[in-house]
Formats: structure tokens, C-alpha cells, sequence
């Protein structure tokens, strides 16, 4: 047994002192990020993590002035049957699921040049990629809605078509 007890004796002062290094180590993290300056917050700050979208971005309210000035196209990306859903009247459906088809079956009611408003099922990064590639197909001036069908007609937009309950 004296064997065994000398085997391990070492071992024992060897995690000790490790213990110990990770303490000191700890405790000198904590006092550096004490007294750093600027800090990081440890806390996420909800303006730092935006989401940039690289299109002007309108609430209901606002499109429904661009729709009552008849100055945009109006573009339903949302994934759904256009002949059967609920939409803003006058909308062209460009949905990101079939965007070349959609694009090809609108093509001649819009020219690229032509204010689009793009709006959806309200995931603004869906309008975004959508805007993406309507970018890449040389249309310039994009606007995406915030905000879902039901938003609209929350502002007072019309809605025609499908079931007006949620489109």
C-alpha cells in the first residue's frame, strides 16, 4: 500500500497546482475584462445586429400611399398559388420558388426601369433575395414592404382574390 500511496502523491500535487493556475487565470480574465475599456457588452444590442437588407424598406401604411399614387409595381413574392390567393390588386406574382417562370409569365406587363413594391408573407430576407435577382436582371428601383398581407389590409389596403381572410 506505501507503494501505491507514493505512485499517486505527485499526481495529487500536480492537479492542485493546475486548479490553482486555471483559478489565477480566471480571476486575471475577469479583472482584465473589468477594467478594458471599451468592453464588450454581454448583452446583445438589437441596433448592432440590424438586418441590412440593401432596398428601402416601407411599412403597410406607406406602401398603401405608393399604391393610391399608382407610382410602383406591385410584386407578391409570397409561395402560393397566384390564381387562388388572396393579393393587393394589380400585383404580379414573382415567387423565389419559380422566379425564372414567374419573371418570364410578367416580363411584358413591366419594364426595368419601372418602381417595383415587393411584398410577401412578411420575411423581409425572402423580399431581399427576391429584390437580389430582379437586381441581377436589371431592375433598379425596388421597395420591399414590411409586413404581411394581413398588415396591409390592416392599413386600409383592398385585397381581391382567394379567401380575403389571410391570403
Amino acid at each position: 500500500m506505501n507503494a501505491r500511496t507514493s505512485l499517486f502523491a505527485p499526481r495529487r500535487g500536480l492537479l492542485t497546482e493546475a486548479a490553482l493556475v486555471l483559478a489565477v487565470a480566471a480571476a486575471l480574465a475577469a479583472a482584465s475584462w473589468l477594467v478594458r475599456t471599451p468592453r464588450l457588452s454581454l448583452a446583445a444590442d438589437v441596433e448592432a445586429y440590424a438586418l441590412d437588407l440593401g432596398f428601402p424598406v416601407v411599412d403597410a401604411a406607406g406602401a398603401l400611399a405608393l399604391y393610391d399614387a399608382n407610382s410602383h409595381l406591385f410584386i407578391d413574392t409570397r409561395p402560393v398559388d397566384p390564381a387562388t390567393a388572396a393579393r393587393i390588386p394589380g400585383s404580379l406574382p414573382i415567387r423565389l420558388v419559380s422566379f425564372d417562370d414567374d419573371l418570364i409569365a410578367v416580363l411584358d406587363f413591366m419594364a426595368p426601369e419601372d418602381p417595383l413594391l415587393l411584398y410577401g408573407d412578411g420575411n423581409l430576407q425572402i423580399l431581399a433575395a427576391v429584390a437580389e435577382r430582379l437586381t441581377g436582371r436589371g431592375f433598379t428601383v425596388l421597395t420591399l414592404m414590411r409586413g404581411s398581407l394581413p398588415a396591409w389590409r390592416a392599413a386600409g389596403g383592398p385585397v381581391s382574390g382567394g379567401e380575403t381572410r389571410d391570403g
